[in-house]
C-alpha cells in the first residue's frame, strides 16, 4: 500500500476483459461478468479513497509538517521504485487467466518469483533514495516500508488474475479492509507516541497480511494445476511480459517523479502541501477510474478495432463529471484542506487550483492510456519517456522559484499535451489486433 496517489499506468490497465464480441461494459465475461466487476471494483476502490484520504488528514494533524513530508515522501518513494516490480507479469497473468480455464502453477510461481526478487532489489533502492533525499541517519525506515514493496508483489500478481477471470470481489474486500485496517493501526501507532516510524511499521504489517490472505482467497476461483501449459509458459516468461511494462514504468515514473525532486528542491516540508493538495486531485479522478476499470472489458479481446469508439463513448461522460466535480472543488478547496490536513494546509491556493485543472486532462488520459497501451505500445513508451523528460526539466526550472506551484505548473501542461498526442493516435481501425505473447510454433 502507498498514498494512493496516481496510478493510471498499473490500475485499469490491467483488468482485462477478454470477449470478442463485446459492444458495451454489461456483456458475459467468459468467466464472470466485467460489468459487475467494473462495479465493485470502481465502488471499493472509491470509498478506499476516501478512508485514505481520512487516514491522511489523520495523520497531517497529528504529525508536525517536516514529519507527515517524510512520510508521504518515504511512500511516495515507495511507489516509485516499486515501478521496477512490476516485469509486465500483472497484465500477461490477467491475459493468461482470461483465457485459459486452468492454470500452469509452474509458470505462474515463476512470474510471481522474479516479481519477488525484483521486490529486494526494488526495496534496496528505496533506501539509497531515501538516504541520499537528507535521511541518511534513518535509513532502517526506508528498510522498513521496502517489506511492503516486496510483499505486494505476491498480492498485486493474485489479484491480477482474478482480473482476468472478471472477478471482483476479492479485490473490493482487499481495498476496503486494508485501508480500515491501515488506518486503525496507524492511529493507534500515533496515539502511542510511536511517530512516522510506528506508522511505516503498520503499513508493513497491513501488506505483508494482505499478502498471505489475498492469494488464500483467490485460490478459491482460480483452477492451478501441476499441468504443464506450453503456451502459458510462453506467455508468462520474462521474454514475453517484459516488453509490456516498459510504458508502465515511464507513465508511473512521469506521475510520482515530481515529488522526489520537490523533496530534494525544496525540502519535506513542500512535499508535504503538494502531497495534500495532489490527493484532493486525485479524489477527483475517483470516477473516472471507475469508468476506465471497464475501458479494456469494453473494447473486448479486439482493441483494435473498438479502442476509438469505445473511448470516444467513455470520454464523454468522463470528462462531464470530471469538469463539474473539479469546478466544485476550486471553489471548496482551501476549506477542505484545511478541514482535512489542518489550518496550514489550506493556503496555496494557486498549486490547488493548477492541480484541480489538471484533472481534466488527466481524468480523460485514465480512459485512455489502458486501450492505447494494447493498440499502440511503442508509440506510448517513445512519447510518454518524452512526457517524463519535459517533466523532469519543467520541475528542475520551476520548483527551485515557485515550489509546489511550479511542479503543478508541469504536471499540468506535460498531461495535457500527452492527451491531445494519444487521442490524435487512436486508431480507428487496424487490420489485426495484437497478442500479448504466442507459442513458437
Amino acid at each position: 500500500m502507498d498514498l494512493g496517489v496516481g496510478g493510471r499506468w498499473q490500475h485499469p490497465l490491467h483488468r482485462a476483459g477478454c470477449r470478442d464480441d463485446d459492444e458495451s461494459i454489461y456483456h458475459q465475461h467468459p468467466h464472470g461478468n466485467a460489468g459487475k466487476m467494473s462495479f465493485q471494483i470502481g465502488a471499493a476502490e472509491g470509498i478506499g479513497g476516501l478512508v485514505t484520504a481520512a487516514w491522511l488528514g489523520i495523520a497531517a494533524h497529528m504529525l508536525s509538517i517536516h514529519q507527515f513530508g517524510a512520510l508521504t515522501l518515504v511512500l511516495s518513494l515507495g511507489s516509485l521504485v516499486s515501478l521496477g516490480t512490476d516485469l509486465g507479469v500483472p497484465l500477461a497473468l490477467a491475459k493468461v487467466s482470461c483465457d485459459n480455464d486452468k492454470l500452469d502453477r509452474g509458470a505462474v510461481y515463476s512470474a510471481i518469483s522474479r516479481r519477488i526478487i525484483a521486490g529486494w532489489v526494488a526495496a534496496i533502492l528505496l533506501i539509497f533514495l531515501w538516504a541520499n533525499a537528507g535521511h541518511a541517519a534513518r535509513w532502517w525506515l526506508a528498510g522498513v516500508y521496502g517489506v511492503s514493496v516486496v510483499v505486494t508483489t505476491i498480492t498485486s500478481s493474485a489479484l491480477a488474475a482474478l482480473r482476468g477471470r472478471a472477478i471482483g470481489v476479492v479485490e473490493a474486500a482487499y481495498q476496503l479492509i486494508s485501508q480500515v485496517f491501515l488506518l486503525v493501526a496507524g492511529v493507534v501507532a500515533l496515539s502511542l507516541g510511536l511517530g512516522v516510524a510506528g506508522v511505516v511499521v503498520a503499513y508493513a504489517v497491513t501488506d505483508s497480511l494482505a499478502s498471505i490472505l489475498v492469494p488464500v482467497y483467490a485460490r478459491r476461483y482460480l483452477a492451478v494445476d501441476a499441468a504443464i501449459e506450453p503456451a502459458e509458459r510462453v506467455a508468462l516468461g520474462l521474454r514475453a511480459t517484459l516488453p509490456l511494462v516498459t510504458a508502465d514504468v515511464l507513465g508511473n515514473a512521469y506521475e510520482r517523479i515530481d515529488i522526489w525532486l520537490l523533496a530534494l528542491l525544496r525540502g519535506t516540508a513542500s512535499v508535504a502541501f503538494y502531497v495534500a493538495a495532489y490527493k484532493l486531485y486525485d479524489s477527483v479522478l475517483l470516477p473516472a477510474r471507475a469508468v476506465a476499470a471497464s475501458a479494456i472489458a469494453a473494447a473486448g479481446r479486439d482493441v483494435l478495432h473498438n479502442g476509438r469508439a469505445v473511448a470516444q463513448k467513455l470520454l464523454a461522460r468522463t470528462v462531464l463529471i470530471t469538469t463539474a466535480i473539479a469546478a466544485l472543488a476550486i471553489a471548496v478547496a482551501p476549506l477542505l484542506l484545511r478541514l482535512a490536513f489542518g489550518s496550514v494546509y489550506g493556503r496555496d491556493k494557486v498549486t490547488l487550483t493548477i492541480l484541480l485543472l489538471s484533472s481534466i486532462p488527466g481524468a480523460a488520459l485514465v480512459v485512455i492510456t489502458p486501450i492505447i497501451l494494447l493498440c499502440r505500445r511503442r508509440l506510448v513508451v517513445n512519447w510518454t519517456a518524452a512526457g517524463l523528460a519535459a517533466n523532469i526539466l519543467a520541475n528542475l526550472l520551476l520548483v527551485p522559484t515557485y515550489g509546489a506551484r511550479g511542479a503543478a505548473t508541469a504536471f499540468l501542461v506535460t498531461e495535457t499535451a500527452l492527451l491531445v498526442v494519444f487521442w490524435l493516435n487512436l486508431p480507428a481501425r487496424v487490420a489485426d489486433p495484437p497478442t500479448i505473447a504466442t507459442p513458437a510454433a
